[in-house]
């Protein structure tokens, strides 16, 4: 199994996918800024095997890059679910959604043992419309951009660079994978989804991006692939399936 360090381990949707791996034998290091959340993250590990969750707090946004590198330490596997969250102006948002996630990108490209870093991300991570969308698709993306655009462009940013980055790399096994969904809900998941090259009108529950990112991770074949991701008609295990097989990405 594999040992993942999970960085913005307190959101929503960070939970929902320390518990699911956690159930899968997974082992997580789960990093929370607020000692406050360590009870949280802690109750969230199977009874069979507590230790399979391990909660460390620390300051993503004030890691050097020698701090980068310590965490990354016998980890197999990096899920980037921080993010500024609106909170502290522009200014702070792209000192943790772009310049934070950066470093550990660095760091993860640099790790002997790591072989794979996902990102969630946003459909609105792009420079423009996607050619497929359709007149109420290119309306929300203009919208997210008007109303969150220093949120935009961080997660942009941060997605080309891990993207340009990881095309260099020599390391073997190396997956970088890029989910990017819409508008996030909190209702039950529905265990279906529209993934790959999706409308970005519409909402995904966070029960179903958590349980995309796991699939995601099993795969050896999502590498360079940037996952637009809405509730949809398929179920998650067989859209990942497609994306991967063949080849399926929202990046133009």
């Amino acid at each position: 199994m594999a040992r993942i360090l999970l960085l913005g381990g307190h959101g929503k949707v960070a939970l929902r996918i320390t518990k699911f791996l956690a159930a899968q034998n997974h082992h997580i290091v789960s990093v929370v800024r607020n000692a406050e959340h360590i009870a949280d993250i802690r109750a969230l590990a199977p009874a069979h095997n507590i230790k399979l969750v391990e909660p460390v707090v620390a300051s993503i946004e004030d890691a050097d890059d020698q701090v980068a590198a310590r965490m990354m330490v016998d980890i197999d596997w990096v899920v980037w679910s921080a993010g500024a969250g609106g909170k502290g102006g522009p200014e702070r948002t792209k000192a943790v959604d772009e310049v934070a996630a950066k470093r550990f990108m660095k760091a993860a490209l640099e790790a002997p043992s790591v072989t794979r870093f996902l990102i969630i991300s946003t459909s609105s991570a792009r420079r423009e419309p996607a050619s497929w969308w359709k007149e109420d698709d290119v309306a929300q993306f203009n919208r997210s951009w008007s109303n969150i655009g220093a949120y935009c462009q961080a997660k942009l940013d941060a997605d080309e660079y891990l993207y340009e980055e990881s095309r260099k790399t020599k390391k073997s096994g190396w997956q970088d994978i890029y989910v990017r969904p819409g508008m996030l809900t909190d209702e039950p998941g529905t265990g279906k989804v529209d993934l790959g090259k999706a409308r970005k009108a519409g909402s995904v529950t966070r029960d179903d991006v958590a349980a995309t990112v796991v699939e995601l991770l099993k795969r050896d074949d999502v590498g360079g692939l940037w996952l637009d991701l809405l509730g949809g008609d398929e179920p998650i295990e067989s859209a990942v399936q497609r994306v991967g097989i063949q080849g399926i990405t929202a990046k133009e």
